[in-house]
């Protein structure tokens, strides 16, 4: 019972992340410098449609996505008028979450 018990807790548990603003409002006056993309992926094993247990760098995914958004274009400090799209991939038990920023470059 108690390993049920255990695995009940393991199988419930998730993974999650602070608020992660994608677009804070640059100082003024900024620079528009060009479209920027970024992408960072999250994978999870033991995955089903509605829960995955064991995930590598899903907390801060969000992050590493608009650090290479900025990182995308010389010179960008942070991005204005920002899209967020998330893409899902399912193999039996893992899965790939990537989160697919754009945005605007300013500096």
């Amino acid at each position: 019972m108690r390993i049920l018990i255990l695995l009940a807790l393991v199988a419930s548990a998730g993974c999650s992340s602070a608020w992660v603003d994608l677009s804070p409002l640059p100082s003024m006056p900024y620079e528009k410098l060009g479209p920027a993309h970024g992408e960072a992926c999250a994978l999870s094993f033991l995955a089903l449609p509605w829960h995955q247990v064991f995930q590598l760098g899903a907390s801060d995914r969000l992050e590493r996505a608009r650090a290479a958004a900025i990182g995308s274009v010389a010179g960008a400090t942070g991005l204005i008028d920002v899209t967020l799209q998330e893409r899902w991939t399912y193999w039996v038990l893992f899965s790939r979450r990537c989160a697919v920023v754009h945005g605007e470059a300013v500096r």
